[in-house]
């Protein structure tokens, strides 16, 4: 794992965003740098976490590192045990099944109330759509599926409702560790046929269209399991079961 002496520099740090400050304390950095590290792969599924030489690694009290491994055991993307500690969870197919339940609940609620206040696609969409088209099949997966939850983030914030906005990104933290756990199955799917489907549900909702958003809406609920693209991944996922 890489350094992380610098997490120990300050107390905290600052940040500008739209022309306002905001204070970043060591453990909202220490939990972004273990999300990240856990989505590239740096903390297998699996893996014992081991808090005190971690704690060494990152010069961070053992308190400080609780506090941001706790963060992201609530959110999915670390699971405690009695005598075992923490470790990123393997998701079996039932668990991965109602993550994407969640999720269809949740964006589909958000695509509604959308369609009934009239609200349409906005810059912060066409952004995302953009960088979304702009990959190609030399992009890495991890690089595919952080551009398709902010593209889908930015969809359900369309919405306007605070909430359900946290609770979306709360759940996509989960669900981007199904997808990271099942590259052998997305890589069935062309980065061509990729796009065109996000074009056409952003298109959908910039012309109201309920039925084209329905035709696309299933890829992000498909799983290796239903798919029609189950084959040899399918098979290996199914031995997590």
């Amino acid at each position: 794992m890489r350094k992380g002496g610098w997490l120990a520099m300050n107390r905290s740090e600052t940040t500008v965003t739209a022309g306002r400050l905001h204070t970043v304390s060591v453990v909202d950095a220490l939990e972004e740098r273990l999300r990240n590290d856990i989505y590239n792969g740096d903390i297998s599924a699996g893996e014992r976490i081991r808090e005190a030489p971690l704690a060494k690694h990152l010069e961070v009290s053992r308190h400080t590192l609780r506090a941001a491994l706790t963060r992201l055991e609530n959110v999915g993307l670390l699971r405690y045990r009695e005598n075992h500690g923490w470790a990123v969870p393997v998701f079996a197919r039932e668990e991965y099944a109602d993550i994407l339940r969640l999720r269809e609940c949740l964006e589909s609620s958000a695509y509604r109330i959308a369609l009934e206040e009239g609200t349409r696609p906005d810059a912060h969409v066409d952004r995302a759509l953009e960088r979304i088209v702009s990959l190609t099949e030399d992009s890495s997966w991890a690089q595919r599926i952080d551009a398709d939850c902010t593209l889908h983030q930015t969809l359900v914030d369309l919405a306007g409702s605070p909430r359900l906005s946290r609770t979306f990104a709360d759940m996509m933290d989960e669900f981007r560790l199904c997808r990271l756990q099942s590259i052998d199955w997305l890589e069935q799917l062309s980065v061509g046929e990729w796009k065109e489907k996000h074009v056409a549900l952003v298109e959908g909702l910039r012309a109201g269209d309920v039925e084209a958003i329905m035709r696309v809406s299933d890829h992000f609920t498909s799983d290796p399991w239903r798919s029609p693209r189950i084959g040899t991944a399918g098979q290996r996922m199914a031995a997590h079961d």
